[in-house]
């Protein structure tokens, strides 16, 4: 395989996770980022043998070997044997970092002699769409996209918290109680209970697994959720406040402009603006 697309991508700006761009090569060749690299990028190797160079780090990358690379930390990457073949998959997206950074994913890392069973199924499934429909074919890549990046965090998990211990039982049901419970009042105790481990031990793994304690987890996916009511929705900022489990809308607001740097009115404002202007600047 030779080939490489990079889609139009003017309609998926406002996406949470779009796809930039994806191929692959049967002889890579030496690439170098400094920390003005705009995308994330994933890529894995099919056979052959690589290296990947990043701060005081070096490694070889070979056969069932995946790596990730957040946008903004320089590397280089170049072959060792004559023929490595690779295939790549380039992203970025308006809540992109919010999320690598929930799934404990927004720095470099290593997944060593991984099966690219469903790494390669994604990668075929966005190379055809975009075959298909070049236009918006994207679309559906970005969806993809995200299936991926699910398929390094549960890598990840794995990597933590190995099958052979009960640490994937543990946090795995725990996570999925968040994701049901979020919007309403939800004790840190109710989540032990569920563990069926201490406080403690829960909040290691949680932290070693993603990367950030149980309560800034929680206070993360409320304001991603918060911040799509904001975009999509003209409720009330109180009501928001309420539909996504904060106490009030006083300590709502607070919290939403310690993490974005303004009020929610004034993010819905500046969210709203920015498409007009760009459509308006398309005019002229």
């Amino acid at each position: 395989m030779e080939a490489y697309i990079y889609p139009y991508a003017e309609k998926t700006e406002s996406l949470p996770v779009c796809l930039r761009g994806i191929g692959g090569t049967e002889y890579q060749g030496y690439v170098r980022e400094d920390t003005d690299s705009c995308w994330y990028k994933i890529i894995f190797c099919i056979r052959g043998r690589g290296r990947l160079n990043y701060g005081s780090e070096s490694c070889e990358i070979t056969r069932g070997d995946i790596f990730l690379m957040p946008r903004g930390f320089p590397h280089e990457y170049y072959p060792i044997d004559r023929k490595w073949t690779v295939r790549w998959v380039v992203f970025d997206g308006c809540g992109i970092e919010d999320t690598l950074t929930q799934l404990g994913l927004n720095r470099p890392i290593v997944f060593k002699e991984c099966s690219l069973k469903s790494v390669s199924g994604l990668f075929d499934e966005m190379l055809v769409a975009l075959r298909a429909d070049r236009i918006n074919g994207v679309f559906r890549c970005s969806g993809l996209c995200y299936q991926l990046i699910l398929e390094l965090h549960s890598l990840l998990l794995d990597r933590v918290l190995p099958r052979s211990s009960s640490g994937n039982e543990i946090l795995l049901p725990v996570l999925d109680h968040i994701e049901e419970h979020f919007r309403r009042d939800l004790p840190i105790g109710e989540l032990v209970e569920l563990s069926g481990v201490s406080h403690q031990y829960l909040g290691r793994i949680f932290r070693q697994a993603m990367n950030t304690s149980i309560e800034k987890y929680i206070r993360s996916r409320r304001l991603w959720e918060a911040k799509q009511l904001l975009l999509e929705t003209d409720r009330a900022v109180s009501e928001i406040a309420r539909m996504c489990g904060f106490s009030d809308a006083g300590y709502f607001s607070t919290v939403f402009r310690r993490a974005e740097g303004m009020p929610p009115e004034a993010y819905r404002r500046a969210s709203r603006r920015k498409p007009n202007e760009e459509m308006k600047n398309e005019r002229k």
